[in-house]
């Protein structure tokens, strides 16, 4: 009878070290990833700034014509009254901006849950520029229901998804739609634009990390560093949902989003 193959503590040690190296490595990436959200919550940041620069230059341009009229007509009371009502005005759009950007800058709350309404309507106000000026016809039709998802992230999702839309339909302005419905426990929401589509050639490879198709940005845009949609696919994953999309192009795109609801609901439905 053939004896069994002798105990070797060096296998058991060596199979230990490759487990340790294997927890160590995973570690990392996680941490990695963590780094990568917050660097495209940055570079998000930052192209709001932009935008907000934009806009404040658009605010304080009537308010510095009407007070250097004022200044040059002392005299005249009702100039110096639609001077000052112009800088009062101004500075109230400048607060709402000013106000929104540091509502997209803070920093995670600590909540898992958030209202899908009340998300959306944030990330729509951190464009500080309305989608109309851009010719683009806004369409919401949303469920007052809340996701298992904290607010932080959807927000980025959905800013994101926006931006993305927007950007799509500049030049020639469209239509963007955002729809939720809610079904057996699953908030489903199609964002779709009438833009010119992902190209064929990158659609394979869209939620794959640095790839972009923005090489002709342009009104006052930078070119994406192409992690935006690859983090946004992560966040939604994270929270046990699901991100795809389909696109024509030429005709546009459309990103479905499927997010589960929140626990209340889903012990009451």
């Amino acid at each position: 009878m053939p004896e069994p193959p002798a105990h070797n503590p060096m296998n058991l040690t060596s199979t230990q070290d490759a487990l340790d190296r294997l927890a160590e490595s995973e570690s990392h990436y996680a941490q990695a990833r963590e780094g990568l959200e917050h660097m495209q919550r940055l570079a998000t940041l930052g192209t709001l700034s932009a935008m907000v620069a934009h806009e404040f230059n658009n605010i304080l341009s009537p308010i510095i014509g009407y007070a250097q009229m004022a200044l040059a007509n002392p005299g005249d009371a009702e100039l110096s009254r639609k001077a000052l009502g112009k800088a009062l005005s101004g500075a109230r759009r400048a607060e709402e901006i000013a106000t929104s950007l540091l509502g997209y800058s803070r920093e995670e709350d600590g909540t898992s849950q958030t209202k899908l309404i009340d998300t959306i309507d944030a990330a729509l106000s951190y464009l500080t520029k309305s989608l109309d000026r851009d010719h683009i016809q806004l369409i919401l039709e949303l469920e007052d229901v809340a996701v298992s998802m904290p607010r932080v992230n959807l927000e980025q999702v959905m800013l994101n998804l926006i931006l993305n839309a927007r950007k799509a339909m500049q030049q020639q302005g469209g239509t963007l739609k955002i729809r939720a419905k809610s079904a057996q426990n699953i908030v489903h929401i199609d964002l779709s634009d009438t833009g010119g589509g992902v190209p064929p050639q990158i659609a394979d490879r869209l939620f794959e990390p640095f790839v972009t198709h923005d090489a002709e940005a342009d009104h006052g845009d930078t070119k994406g560093s192409g992690l935006g949609l690859s983090i946004c696919k992560d966040l939604v994953t994270k929270a046990g949902g699901s991100l795809t999309f389909e696109s024509t192009p030429g005709e546009g795109t459309t990103f479905h989003l499927d997010i589960p609801l929140a626990s209340p609901l889903r012990q009451s439905a």
